[in-house]
């Protein structure tokens, strides 16, 4: 029932958002702006109006299923970013397949410029009203909890999200006498009070917090849900308990818990992104490697002579082994070259210096993306006395190797780069890149390479 109405949330504000925008279209074709086509009028509003509808609603479920204040400036401006996005494609979708030369570009230019902060200030409030207008003293839900909240994590804000689409507490029961009660809700005895409780409070859902101590107690809370016309819900803490964010995935009508999440497990997926990689690999060793390569060959003449390219050996997708390659940025003779270096590192020339912190000692690695050893986004590869290392310090590091190494991920792009120096630095690190991997979609690879290119021209503190 929770999910469910989360859900519905969020495909009324899309179809109000998609509506919206279509009605933007036609508002501003009759106010005088110079508008004009050669298919029929109706044509480009339904394809608005499609378009925003095929946006991923679980790409803008994550920035609405929240609580009920406002969305910040950034999740209202990243989603109302994907919507134009997908209002744009439709529109030239039809300039494309249906030859319209009659369309003004300056009526685009009006339209998609009003449409974007438009979107920004109803991705921002509308929920709230939508909020209101369906579950606000609608529907509400007496709802009794089971158990402690002891292995759920962040109760009281997930009860705070559940109160506004009408989940509405009546309060909580004990497994047992000596167990903790739970903060903000009314203790009503223990287990063996269920069925007065539930007569009593008129209880239409019941939410088990962690699971009864023995099957009888299990059979007991099912036997008075049924009888009781309730719901049950039963809070999977097997994540809490093994220190993990566990996945639920069915198979042929079984159902498993997972590590995580694999986008990239699709053959369609991995597709896409392998096509990108060609693409952006393509051009940067046409356009950018050459000209940078001849620059970095006449530096190394002057300030540390030796061979262009620096190989070593890291770990990629699967643990295979694989030789990087990256422009030269330290003296031939570096010493201990699995030390890694820092922000005042003698072992660093000048140009060197420059290299690394504008990250185009790496541009080499493209031809290990071509070669198909690396992507373009993905976690960072270490030295392998450091994957070891690292693997020993934090056990969840070997599940990064479950997608292809990057030249950037989205640790980087968020701050996260050069001398990891911390285990708190290093987990922070990890945490991002499997985010990466359980989230993967080719717009969020596109979104990290161009906080890349801003960091490439702009680099940060971190880079060095």
């Amino acid at each position: 029932m929770i999910s469910r109405r989360n859900s519905g949330l969020v495909y009324l504000h899309q179809m109000f958002i998609a509506s919206e925008s279509a009605l933007l279209w036609v508002l501003l074709s009759h106010s005088g702006i110079r508008f004009s086509t050669l298919l029929p009028y109706w044509i480009y509003p339904a394809a608005i109006f499609v378009g925003v509808m095929l946006v991923d609603r679980n790409s803008i479920r994550a920035g609405l299923v929240r609580s009920s204040d406002p969305l910040n400036f950034y999740d209202s401006t990243r989603i109302a970013l994907r919507q134009v996005f997908f209002a744009c494609a439709a529109v030239f979708t039809i300039v494309v397949l249906f030859k319209d030369p009659g369309i003004s570009r300056f009526f685009l230019l009006v339209f998609f410029g009003v449409l974007a902060p438009l979107l920004v200030v109803l991705n921002r409030h509308q929920p709230r009203w939508i909020h209101w207008r369906f579950f606000f003293d609608k529907k509400p839900v007496p709802t009794l909890f089971v158990g402690g909240s002891g292995r759920f994590p962040n109760f009281s804000s997930w009860m705070a999200n559940q109160r506004r689409v009408g989940v509405v507490p009546v309060g909580h029961l004990t497994y047992r006498e000596q167990d903790l009660p739970v903060s903000d809700l009314p203790r009503l005895g223990t287990f063996n009070d269920l069925d007065r409780v539930m007569t009593e409070k008129n209880v239409s859902q019941v939410v088990m917090l962690d699971l009864p101590d023995t099957t009888a107690d299990a059979e007991k809370l099912l036997g008075c849900c049924v009888t009781h016309g309730s719901r049950l819900l039963i809070h999977n803490n097997f994540g809490y308990r093994l220190a993990y964010d566990l996945r639920v995935i069915s198979e042929d009508n079984y159902s498993f818990l997972t590590l995580h999440d694999e986008p990239l497990e699709e053959p369609l997926n991995r597709g896409l992104k392998r096509a990108l990689d060609i693409v952006i690999a393509f051009l940067a060793l046409a356009f950018i490697f050459p000209p940078l390569a001849l620059v970095v060959a006449i530096m190394h003449r002057l300030q540390s002579p030796g061979p262009l390219f620096h190989a070593q050996m890291r770990t990629g997708h699967n643990q295979s082994r694989f030789l990087i390659l990256k422009f030269r940025s330290m003296h031939e003779t570096s010493g201990d070259v699995n030390k890694q270096a820092d922000r005042d590192d003698n072992r660093v020339f000048a140009f060197g210096r420059f290299l690394r912190r504008s990250s185009l000692d790496e541009i080499p690695q493209f031809i290990n993306v071509l070669r198909g050893e690396m992507s373009t986004v993905g976690p960072l590869p270490h030295l392998l006395a450091h994957s070891r290392a690292f693997s020993r310090d934090l056990d969840v590091y070997p599940l990064r190797y479950f997608v292809k190494p990057g030249i950037t991920g989205l640790a980087q792009c968020n701050g996260y780069r050069g001398l990891t120096s911390t285990p708190d630095l290093l987990r922070k690190r990890v945490q991002l890149d499997l985010e990466y991997i359980r989230t993967w979609t080719l717009w969020l690879d596109m979104v990290i390479i161009l906080k890349t290119v801003r960091q490439v021209a702009l680099p940060p503190s971190s880079a060095h």
